[in-house]
């Protein structure tokens, strides 16, 4: 009886129109080669004193993914994760729109999103290592977090990439490596990221290295600059 149950309920969300919610889904954004390489350099910088910091995490999937990675492969280290919870800020949005001829219209994702929902999401999934800081990482004190051995900066837009690496570079530990998400010139919204990450490396005469189509690689040492398992074809550089 009660499978029956079980069986009716399930006929029914996928019924419904609102069975994308009740079914699998891949909910990142990233592909599963670039959710494999992040879990790479955690493992590269499993020897590297200091923290592992998420700046910009949406809801927290990608969070909850590394976090299980690291529970799984003994890899103990405090975890800071910084967002607005609430959007991008205004003063961003309105330098893309200003400076960079961008619609306002396309920067309106990520408001519905509250810190209680995100900390509630980590207890849920039996994660308690995560600190989470409700900041705007433009006027965020980013030393606090140093020494890092591991960052991924996912923030999306110019501004705040470009005033996030170079405190973030800052508090890299020797071997440490920094990801910058949508390196990608050619994705029509978020390619601030990208000309942000190039500005940075050309103002310090340093390497640009783009993996898996959207992923910047900052590493502190050279030597320590990973590569992915699954390198696709053609998406090694800018």
């Amino acid at each position: 009886m009660k499978t029956a149950i079980i069986r009716l309920i399930k006929e029914v969300q996928f019924r419904s129109p609102l069975r994308r919610y009740f079914f699998p889904r891949f909910v990142y954004c990233m592909t599963a080669p670039q959710l494999c390489f992040l879990c790479e350099c955690l493992e590269n910088t499993r020897g590297v004193p200091g923290s592992v910091v998420e700046v910009g995490c949406a809801s927290g999937s990608t969070t909850i993914f590394l976090n299980k990675y690291m529970d799984a492969q003994g890899i103990t280290k405090d975890y800071f994760v910084i967002d607005t919870f609430s959007g991008f800020v205004q003063e961003d949005i309105a330098h893309e729109v200003s400076e960079r001829g961008k619609q306002t219209s396309s920067f309106r994702g990520f408001q519905v999103n509250k810190k209680e929902w995100f900390d509630a999401t980590m207890k849920m999934n039996g994660i308690h290592s995560v600190q989470s800081i409700q900041a705007d990482v433009n006027t965020f004190d980013l030393s606090r977090l140093g020494p890092i051995s591991f960052c991924l900066l996912d923030v999306d837009l110019y501004r705040p990439v470009k005033n996030s690496l170079p405190p973030l570079f800052k508090a890299l530990a020797d071997g440490g490596i920094l990801i910058v998400d949508d390196c990608n010139p050619n994705d029509i919204h978020f390619d601030g990221a990208c000309q942000a990450y190039k500005e940075f490396c050309e103002e310090r005469g340093y390497r640009q290295k783009v993996l898996l189509g959207k992923l910047g690689i900052v590493a502190k040492a050279e030597e320590r600059s990973p590569e992915p398992v699954c390198q696709p074809q053609g998406e090694d550089g800018l």
